[in-house]
């Protein structure tokens, strides 16, 4: 998350504060060589040296607390004081500690309340709060003007960069910098300008430093003029997109600054790169770019002039021999047992240590990294669509389906569900849910198309819904969903209503409203009644103004105790209504996720009864639709938001998928390898929709899926054997693991867990373990 020199540069402490117990690793700032580790109760971004000192402050996150350290010559950090912002007995989700800064006289801690949109002021020396300022609203980064008399404060949530005084809190100017801005740095070295250029830029003579803020939702950098009398204007932008027309995704979300101030670097989380700026000019110049590990979130120029950049995932997949074993577990994986094999713990941080580089290595990097890049604008160019597709190559163009039903499930991998389909790249033996359990995904995969070569590009339900509807998981979703899943901030906050969370084109409703096409919504981004009244009105509120006015509110969101075959009930009823008024809204989204299951927890309904329960639902919308007016110019896309963990033989981001149109049926088997973001751009082809990032927009459009003809017979569900009311016993082997769950949203719970109960009580044994891969990374 965060790095800090000491005074003497020798060491450099970085801050790992992901989904295993966080911790503080000391490293010999020449080689990076760890010198010492320890342990913490949680942290998260902040971390600064007191000048002058080897009194490391560390900001707890969850903890809602700020750590004392004070590191020995010999590069051991030694646990000194604890000063609690939030009396524990008091504390909330909400009491969370973001960044912190020092001020540069060092009397004062500041440290960002990440949900009080507040900072909080603490004395050093008796380690009380003394103040607690409003700020930003969800305060990222703290900067301090050096003369210690102001600072300045990113607003994650809102857009704003604000500038505050030290003394009072008085917000002394704020100005837009753009959505979600994140890291910022401060430059006042003088600017050296080529001859006879020194005023040539209107309005930028004269200031006296400029600050450089990262803007996350877009592919740019933001600078800003700072006056001798502090006063902030924009300046310029500075654009690290790979090509001229480019849809966002960047995601620059940390900065860092040479040594000699001349060099500006811009990490850039979604493109696994490193952007090289010249500052050295009014005029900022991109000089290249430099390949970095997966989804790096910081970057350091060490003493002696290497570059360090910490990637937060490391350098690809793992596979997992060593994978989940109940029977040698000795702690719960939310508390980071090193011996599990979670996919939240197996991808671990790594630090890259880049050395000196000439313009022709730069030059070299730069075309590893356009080469790497999730899109290139040739993916864009109008080729036409392979023969006997009906999808278009192009938004917009000719097609013969004008009505899109997007289907999102819940965690499942390929072989759990179609591992034993008899065809295609399955596993039986990893089959947990076959044919007996979910005729009607059997069905579909037989009489339409098979995907077996589909991926989630989500880990978790909290990316993994970001995945699905906006084809990225935003800044706030990736830094946090670690530290919610490890057990620290108990709260979900991923699936909408978090504005530092808002992807940065909107999501695919968002498109299809601004392109002016009716739709309805069915259970996405609500929030239920509780208790869930017998009939009628099922939802109290949507988490989107904008979806809000599409939603059929009789249609219950997440909630295990709620049958998926109900709300199939609910959409055949608009159905008939759509039927007799002879229009269908063109893009419909529904979501039925009792495939997640609730375990083992007695008196629930039975994980197979669950899926089963699923499965059916999913047949009775198929052939609902299938016998109806619309059939013929309809296509159905069925996906899991993301594939937690579960068993598969090829890759744990394996899952089913399903495309279902006449033009699909008896398509065969189609070994494409396709992802989230594939299914996304196909739609959006079909529906006229542009891309909403670099990743949907570099997606290989699903094509070799359809056919050219229709084939207009209905589909007939299967009605399903298991009896979707048997419950769990009061007694069983895993009920108390179950028990302590939390199943009120899909993934407030231990996900590896819920994988190990499930196959222990479906098969009695010791469950295999994930298998990582290399092409599902």
């Amino acid at each position: 998350m965060a790095s800090a020199v000491s005074r003497d540069g020798k060491f450099t402490v970085i801050m790992q504060g992901g989904y295993m117990k966080p911790s503080l690793s000391v490293h010999n700032s020449a080689t990076l060589t760890e010198v010492s580790r320890i342990e913490v109760k949680d942290a998260w971004l902040g971390m600064a040296f007191a000048p002058n000192t080897n009194i490391l402050y560390v900001s707890g996150g969850s903890a809602s607390a700020v750590m004392e350290f004070e590191l020995t010559p010999q590069g051991r950090l030694e646990a000194r004081r604890t000063f609690p912002l939030v009396a524990e007995a008091s504390r909330k989700h909400t009491d969370f500690a973001g960044d912190l800064a020092i001020s540069p006289d060092g009397r004062l801690i500041y440290v960002a309340a990440l949900y009080r949109d507040s900072i909080w002021v603490i004395n050093p020396q008796s380690g009380m709060v003394i103040e607690e300022f409003r700020s930003a609203h969800r305060p990222y980064k703290i900067l301090f003007h050096p003369d210690s008399k102001s600072f300045f404060v990113t607003g994650w949530g809102d857009g704003f960069l604000v500038h505050q005084s030290a003394q009072n809190g008085e917000i002394l100017q704020r100005i837009g910098v753009g959505p979600q801005p994140m890291d910022m740095v401060w430059r006042d070295k003088p600017t050296v300008e080529p001859e006879g250029e020194e005023d040539e830029a209107k309005g930028t003579a004269g200031f006296a430093a400029r600050i450089f803020v990262a803007v996350s939702n877009t592919n740019s950098v933001a600078v800003l003029a700072v006056t001798e009398d502090k006063r902030l204007s924009p300046l310029e932008r500075i654009n690290v997109a790979l090509y001229p027309v480019m849809p966002v995704g960047m995601t620059p979300s940390a900065l860092a600054l040479s040594q000699d101030q001349n060099r500006l670097y811009v990490v850039c989380s979604d493109a696994n790169a490193a952007a090289v700026v010249d500052v050295s000019t009014k005029r900022s110049t991109v000089a290249g770019f430099i390949p970095t590990a997966w989804y790096p979130t910081a970057a350091r120029e060490l003493p002696g002039g290497n570059l360090m950049v910490l990637n937060g995932r490391g350098p690809r997949g793992f596979a997992n021999p060593a994978g989940p074993d109940p029977t040698k577990r000795a702690a719960p994986v939310h508390l980071g047992n090193s011996a599990v094999e979670y996919v939240g713990a197996i991808q671990r941080g790594t630090a890259s240590l880049i050395g000196n580089y000439d313009e022709t290595q730069l030059a070299r990097w730069s075309r590893i990294v356009l080469a790497n890049a999730p899109y290139q604008p040739s993916m864009m160019e109008d080729a036409g669509p392979p023969a006997g597709s009906v999808v278009p190559a192009r938004p917009g163009g000719p097609t013969p389906i004008e009505h899109v039903i997007y289907i999102v499930k819940e965690n499942r991998t390929y072989d759990q569900v179609l591992g034993d389909l008899g065809i295609g790249n399955g596993e039986a033996s990893l089959t947990l849910f076959g044919a007996d359990v979910s005729p009607n995904h059997h069905k579909l995969a037989r009489e339409f198309v098979l995907l077996d070569n589909f991926y989630v590009n989500a880990d978790v339900s909290a990316d993994g819904h970001n995945w699905t509807a906006a084809a990225i998981a935003p800044a706030y979703v990736q830094r946090m969903w670690p530290n919610s899943y490890g057990g620290r901030r108990r709260h979900y906050d991923y699936e909408g209503g978090e504005r530092a969370a808002l992807p940065p084109a909107g999501y695919i409703w968002t498109n299809v409203l601004a392109k002016g096409l009716t739709m309805r919504n069915y259970g996405w981004w609500c929030t239920n009644m509780t208790p869930a009244p017998a009939s009628g009105r099922q939802i109290r509120a949507v988490r989107d103004a904008a979806l809000a006015a599409h939603t059929n509110f009789d249609f219950r969101g997440f909630d295990l105790n709620y049958l998926d075959v109900d709300r199939a009930k609910v959409f055949l009823k608009d159905l008939e209504r759509f039927e007799a008024e002879n229009a269908m809204p063109r893009f419909l989204v529904l979501r039925i996720g009792n495939d997640h299951t609730s375990g083992t927890s007695p008196g629930k309904r039975t994980p197979k009864a669950q899926v089963a329960d699923n499965d059916l639902a999913l047949g009775m919308i198929v052939e609902a639709v299938s016998r109806s007016k619309f059939w013929a110019r309809t296509a159905i896309f069925v996906l899991e938001d993301d594939a937690q963990n579960g068993p598969d033989h090829v890759d744990s981001h394996r899952s089913p998928a399903f495309v279902i149109s006449p033009y699909t049926r008896g398509r065969g088997i189609d070994s494409t390898r396709y992802s989230t973001t594939s299914m996304l751009r196909t739609m959006e082809l079909i529906l006229g929709l542009h891309p909403m990032t670099m990743h949907d927009a570099g997606a290989r459009p699903m094509h070799a899926a359809f056919r050219s003809e229709a084939d207009l017979r209905p589909y007939e569900k299967m009605d399903v054997l298991q009896n979707l009311e048997e419950r769990n016993p009061a007694l069983n082997p895993t009920a108390a693991r179950s028990v302590r769950m939390d199943w009120s949203e899909a993934d407030r719970i231990d996900d590896d867990d819920l994988n190990q109960i499930l196959w222990l009580a479906l098969r009695s044994s010791e469950p295999p373990p994930p298998v990582r891969s290399y092409h599902g990374r």
